[in-house]
């Protein structure tokens, strides 16, 4: 759960031509139906161009390489993921409980990306690239801001003097345990897991 992008080169430029656009989609869709049957390794651009039905010339016309084409799978997963996450934001009334907000936010991201189908090969794959330190989301990132969010809606405010370290602690913690609480198959345990997460946290806020 970190949303740090794994891209480290300029995307190529997207096509606005319907043509173009039409076939760009069609190598992100061939290769989101490799991931889901047969996991990241199988996602190659041979056997991309051959999901897809487009010449492997193709492939590169739009992507770097395959690295590139999982990079914009996870990014779009992700965000879809997160999506929820706000969603169910908005819908909580200003105010509530620390405890009962993060639960929903950490409860709703589990769920969302249990459901999502590439989510969480996507998210194994993006981890294996990078080192612990380049996958841990800094203050800027898109979960820094649902933390942030999370703690606005139940009126939290963390000490000046400690605020930016406090973030980084609790950005960090919900990155790592929640990313295990998603790899958890024994659904019972997922949930043990998420409620010790927010007991964590919400001790943590309210010292």
């Amino acid at each position: 759960m970190n949303g740090v992008p794994v891209r480290t080169r300029p995307p190529k430029k997207i096509p606005t031509q319907a043509r173009a656009v039409k076939r760009r989609a069609a190598i992100l869709k061939g290769a989101e139906k490799l991931l889901v049957q047969e996991g990241p390794t199988a996602v190659t651009t041979t056997g991309i161009s051959n999901a897809a039905g487009v010449p492997v010339g193709s492939v590169y016309q739009y992507f770097e390489d395959r690295d590139d084409i999982l990079s914009n799978l996870y990014d779009a997963a992700y965000n879809e993921v997160e999506s929820r996450v706000r969603e169910a934001l908005a819908a909580l009334a200003p105010g509530q409980q620390v405890r009962g907000t993060l639960e929903e936010v950490i409860r709703t991201f589990w769920l969302a990306a249990r459901e999502h189908p590439t989510f969480r090969p996507l998210t194994r794959w993006a981890n294996s690239q990078r080192s612990l330190w380049e996958v841990t989301p800094t203050l800027d990132s898109s979960l820094a801001a649902l933390v942030k969010a999370t703690l606005d809606i139940s009126g939290v405010s963390l000490p000046s003097g400690r605020a930016e370290p406090m973030m980084r602690t609790m950005v960090t913690t919900v990155s790592i345990l929640v990313d295990q609480a998603i790899e958890e198959d024994n659904e019972a345990e997922a949930e043990a897991l998420i409620l010790e997460i927010v007991q964590l946290l919400s001790a943590y806020v309210s010292q």
